[in-house]
């Protein structure tokens, strides 16, 4: 046979094969049963989630399609849909897997609340639902705000200090204040070496679960995270003080629901478990001069998270409505003596009426020394006066046991505690002074006075 025909008689083979295996794929084919419509559509992952405003969600949504006997439906167009909030969507449709998914990426919208997503499948008319997403001002998934006693014993004291008879350096010690006798014990929880010139001792605060941040200047401007055992691991890089400003550090306070709030003479500011910085927008300021905000005094509202601070060029008591998600209108709430507006040392707000407490400690033209009571109503009010106590003294931070409603102060001067029963607590008025049971100068060694951080052990959240 000649070569020619040789291979034409292989392609028909080849050609009679191939028509064989398709039509015998179409009858097979046509001998499997048809889809099942889908019966349900569920949300997998990626729901109730949140971020800041205008961001992407950590996480994709992804849903699942099943049909009437619960097992997966393929090829199932499903329809994302932005319903509520204004963000946006990586795509508006996807076809579902062999294990009946179908996912999106979510980009919330430009303004702080609740965002929806509608979710429809083409094959059934009858199936949606609506996934949520939070649009906030902060952006802080690690912090759990359940509370536990991570430090003991409650209502006991723990302060921060750079003078004391414990070391040379930076010390965390715990106070053990003995109501019956009024004396006071100290034991060193952590010693902190000086890292690139001396420690700048700034604040502590407890957060909403039982955490222990600091705020210091040790080389970096920073807060740390405080373990039980007293060792620390960075938390937040806070921002230089302006050039020309002489003042360092921020002082510290938490909002209910664990948000790290901080006020430096730029303004207050919030932090992220990202290690981000954000400024109030209505409160930002030049720190230099008097164009600066009271780097001594910020407090937040234990119950609605609302934050205090000072303004120093008009000696202005002002509040920033913040519930950890929503930045309200910045609010003047009482206008203050220069005494009282430049010599904060420290405030706090009693939950049980919403009044704000400063401490004053103001020695340049006159002096003044007192602890001040600002009404929610913005009424002024002198809530105990140290001025002719034990030479005047020196009083350093406030902190609030809410347990008991007293607020606690050092006058590290003559090295006492001081508490002062609120007017809500059982002996409105009080004033408690505790001395140093052994060595006073476990609270202060410095004969003129020291800045201190300190706060209460909280028995529940602060």
């Amino acid at each position: 046979m000649p070569t020619s025909s040789l291979r034409f008689g292989l392609r028909l083979v080849y050609i009679s094969a191939a028509l064989s295996f398709l039509a015998a794929l179409a009858a097979c084919e046509d001998e499997q049963a048809p889809p099942s419509p889908p019966a349900a559509v569920e949300i997998v992952s990626g729901d109730a989630q949140y971020t800041k405003k205008g961001t992407k969600l950590e996480d994709p949504v992804v849903v699942r399609v099943t049909d009437d006997k619960g097992a997966p439906a393929s090829h199932m167009t499903v329809h994302f849909a932005v319903i509520e909030g204004g963000g946006s969507l990586s795509k508006g449709a996807a076809t579902t897997n062999d294990q009946g998914r179908a996912s999106v990426t979510w980009t919330v919208g430009p303004a702080t609340g609740t965002n929806r997503m509608r979710v429809t499948v083409s094959e059934n008319s009858a199936l949606g639902l609506v996934a949520t997403a939070t649009s906030a001002e902060y952006y802080c998934p690690e912090e759990d705000p359940t509370f536990s006693a991570k430090f003991t014993g409650t209502g006991d004291i723990l302060m921060l200090t750079h003078a004391s008879t414990f070391s040379d350096d930076a010390d965390l010690v715990h106070y053990d204040l003995n109501p019956g006798l009024k004396t006071f014990a100290g034991d060193v929880l952590e010693t902190y070496p000086d890292g690139i010139g001396q420690v700048v001792v700034r604040d502590c605060v407890f957060s909403a679960n039982g955490d222990l941040f600091i705020s210091w200047v040790n080389g970096a401007n920073e807060v740390v995270k405080v373990a039980t055992n007293g060792t620390v691991t960075h938390f937040a890089t806070l921002e230089p003080p302006p050039i020309g400003s002489l003042q360092q550090g921020a002082e510290l306070a938490m909002t209910p629901n664990g948000v790290l709030v901080g006020c430096d003479v730029v303004g207050p500011f919030y932090v992220t478990c990202r290690d981000t910085l954000f400024r109030f927008e209505d409160a930002i300021y030049t720190g230099i001069d008097r164009d600066a905000a009271n780097n001594d005094a910020v407090a937040c509202d234990p119950n609605s998270g609302d934050v205090y601070f000072i303004y120093l060029a008009d000696r202005d008591l002002l509040r920033i409505p913040f519930d950890g998600v929503t930045v309200g209108t910045m609010e003047k709430v009482a206008d203050l003596d220069i005494e009282v507006s430049d010599g904060a040392k420290g405030m706090v707000v009693d939950g049980a009426d919403g009044s704000i407490y400063i401490l004053a400690d103001y020695s340049t033209t006159t002096t003044r020394k007192e602890i001040v009571r600002v009404t929610s109503a913005g009424v002024v009010s002198t809530a105990r006066d140290f001025t002719t106590r034990l030479d005047a003294g020196v009083q350093s931070d406030l902190a609030i046991d809410r347990s008991v409603h007293y607020l606690f102060t050092l006058d590290t001067k003559n090295n006492v505690f001081l508490a002062f029963g609120l007017p809500t607590s059982a002996d409105p008025g009080t004033l408690v002074t505790f001395t140093a049971s052994i060595d006073p100068g476990q609270a202060s060694d410095a004969s003129s006075g020291e800045r201190v951080g300190l706060d209460i052990v909280p028995v529940a959240g602060p």
